[in-house]
């Protein structure tokens, strides 16, 4: 009986062992991977506010942080994190920059482009006064142009409509550079004869009546290149993004999804920033008719990107076009 009774009291140790064996091997929670956002503000910005406000729940697997940063310093935070994987947003200018000086970015997703709103123009224009003698982009030739700067994505498109669109010979015009919110009072001085205008002029209700459009150069891209191409783009290091695609997706994917909920609580997050700073809530509501956020890239986007950087090069911006399909992917 004593036998009988050891014999018992090590079965059931063993079992006991063997059922600590499966509670310790059973999988465990997947590991969370941080990734970094970098951002120069979040303020109502329909992908940041809702992803700082934690509107949509995090993916179990990654941990977004939003890194805050002076403008200045984006691209250099971007440019040099290595380890801990990081998305920035770069125009596609500095893109290119960056790829002639030997750093690829791996471009992710679209993140800001100004779109042909409901009313069938863009915000994308350069603008001239009402009773001014220049009535097609020809008339540009000999004139005194107000642009965003040389190396400015807005310029650049601008640049491409009217030499590969209506092959204007840009060396007739003198572009010269302005800060794009003083163009009404400098064009009323004579000092201009057409500027890029600041989209909030572009859009006042009392822009008919004291400037016409000479030329709307998104509306253009979109007639001639199938697409308005994103002035700005999420990006990451290449190097860093080949170690982990998976893990960049799902980020992308997640910056989607705030996104969508700010496209669905439209008048709730207008309605506070309009309460915030004052401005004109109709107005607000209004802008966002012209813009989009984090869509899908197309190979229109790559097609408008290749002409734009051929602009970029002739003018003097770039040294070369960067491969197209190794930054695109």
């Amino acid at each position: 009986m004593k036998t009988i009774g050891i014999m018992a009291i090590l079965l059931g140790l063993v079992l006991l062992a063997g059922c600590s064996t499966v509670v310790d091997t059973t999988p465990e929670e997947p590991e969370q991977q941080r990734i970094n956002l970098v951002v120069t503000n979040v303020g109502f910005n329909p992908i940041y506010y809702p992803l700082d406000e934690g509107k949509i729940p995090m993916p179990e697997n990654i941990d977004v942080k939003l890194v805050k940063t002076s403008y200045n310093q984006a691209e250099l935070y971007t440019l040099s994190t290595k380890g801990t994987p990081t998305v920035g947003v770069l125009s596609g200018v500095n893109i290119a920059m960056a790829y002639n000086e030997g750093q690829e970015y791996r471009i992710l997703a679209p993140y800001y482009r100004e779109i042909v709103g409901p009313k069938g123009f863009s915000v994308g224009q350069v603008v001239a006064l009402k009773d001014s003698d220049i009535n097609s982009p020809k008339d540009f030739e000999g004139k005194k142009i107000g642009i965003q700067g040389e190396s400015d994505g807005s310029t650049l498109i601008m640049k491409t409509v009217l030499e590969k669109v209506y092959q204007v010979d840009l060396t007739k015009i003198e572009f010269i550079g302005i800060d794009s919110e003083n163009a009404p009072a400098l064009l009323e001085k004579g000092s201009l004869d057409a500027a890029m205008f600041d989209s909030d002029f572009i859009i006042a209700s009392d822009f008919d009546a004291k400037y016409k459009t000479a030329l709307d150069f998104g509306k253009e891209m979109q007639e001639f290149y199938g697409v308005v191409p994103p002035a700005k783009f999420f990006v990451a290091r290449a190097d860093e993004y080949a170690k982990n695609p998976q893990l960049y997706d799902e980020a992308v994917f997640y910056f989607k999804q705030n996104y969508l909920w700010s496209v669905n609580n439209l008048e709730e997050i207008t309605r506070l920033e309009a309460d915030e700073s004052g401005d004109d809530y109709s107005f607000l509501l209004e802008k966002a008719d012209y813009e989009k956020r984090l869509d899908s890239l197309s190979d229109a986007d790559k097609f408008a990107w290749k002409a734009i950087w051929e602009t970029a090069v002739s003018e003097g911006v770039l040294s070369s076009v960067p491969e197209i399909d190794s930054i695109f992917g």
